[in-house]
């Protein structure tokens, strides 16, 4: 087991990416804290999964709020004595013509995508020094490379995007002399709840567009995270994986 007796918090981890992420965790060995602004989901993963539920610790948690961020993740070390990986996979996209969106979206997209991220590595990055190891994952998307669809519809949320890439290399840097790896990953389209709203309406064109000529899942982008989590990645960071079965290539 890749991930025995390691601790890991994922946000955004009751639903689509983030509990699969943490699922596949389980599996490997290792104990998760889910945090999740969404109560409900937080309910419903804990009643419904069919890991080990007893390895899933339920958080509620609005990752654009450091202070609850740095509580919450103060707590898990506190808990659990130690806190190996950071995946920072909450996330947030209303669906708007670009020029519909209130500076109010704009902004509100940016404090849960790029600063949400950059407060769960902030919150987690002294405990990960002082121990000299650490993964930290942050979740981007393939809107970075391709820009997002042709109307703008989700343009903050690929400007988001596009800054967590230089949030991670910049990470990375700052905290490669720790022992500390901190990578991203980009998912290409993928169906969870955030997607639902779309997805279906451009599946034929997309797949079209892929190499591989299928969308993404869930389980794909936990297997990558699990990747980076794991002693097998020990020399990797800095990176964004791509997880898009071709769609753009670095």
């Amino acid at each position: 087991m890749r991930l025995r007796d390691r601790t890991a918090f994922v946000t955004g981890g009751s639903k689509g990416i983030g509990r699969a992420i943490a699922e596949r965790f389980v599996e490997e060995g290792a104990r998760v804290v889910i945090a999740d602004i969404d109560l409900d989901n937080l309910d419903r993963t804990m009643s419904e999964t069919e890991v080990d539920a007893s390895k899933l610790t339920p958080v509620n948690l609005d990752v654009s709020d450091f202070d609850a961020v740095q509580r919450a993740i103060e707590g898990a070390i506190t808990d659990f004595g130690a806190l190996d990986i950071l995946v920072n996979n909450a996330g947030y996209s209303p669906k708007k013509n670009w020029l519909e969106y209130e500076i109010s979206d704009w902004q509100r997209v940016l404090d849960v995508n790029l600063s949400g991220e950059f407060y769960g590595a902030r919150a987690v990055a002294k405990h990960m020094m002082d121990r000299n190891r650490g993964r930290i994952i942050n979740l981007s998307s393939s809107a970075w490379r391709h820009g997002g669809v042709a109307t703008g519809g989700g343009l903050p949320y690929t400007s988001s995007k596009a800054g967590v890439i230089g949030l991670t290399r910049a990470l990375c840097k700052a905290l490669g002399p720790y022992n500390i790896t901190v990578n991203a990953i980009a998912p290409g389209p993928t169906p969870t709840p955030m997607t639902e709203s779309w997805l279906s309406d451009a599946e034929a064109a997309l797949r079209e567009q892929i190499p591989l000529r299928r969308l993404g899942t869930a389980r794909d982008i936990a297997n990558a995270a699990l990747f980076l989590a794991s002693d097998e990645a020990a020399f990797i960071t800095g990176s964004c994986l791509d997880v898009n079965g071709g769609l753009t290539m670095s």
